[in-house]
């Protein structure tokens, strides 16, 4: 584990404090280990999950239309209107 040079403060809920104690006396590590692994996670693992499911969605060959088609169908699905006319 790299040196833990830096300080960060943060304020949580009483609720999620609570939550965070009862979990890191579950996993017998102090709270900050545990808000440290959280953060690892969100940074490391979370950030390879979605680049392994773009890569699976670009694996995909499904039809695709041009560009102009493409954003006209986000545009009227963004107001809720559908390709067909129908709201």
């Amino acid at each position: 584990m790299p040196a833990l040079s830096e300080r960060l403060e943060i304020r949580v809920s009483k609720e999620v404090a609570q939550q965070l104690r009862e979990e890191a006396r579950q996993r017998q590590v102090s709270v900050s280990e545990l808000v440290r692994e959280a953060i690892d996670f969100l940074l490391v693992h979370d950030k390879e999950a979605r680049r392994r499911a773009a890569e699976a969605l670009f694996q995909i060959e499904a039809p695709v239309a041009d560009w102009p088609e493409m954003e006209k169908e986000i545009e009227l699905g963004f107001l809720g209107i559908q390709t067909d006319g129908e709201k």
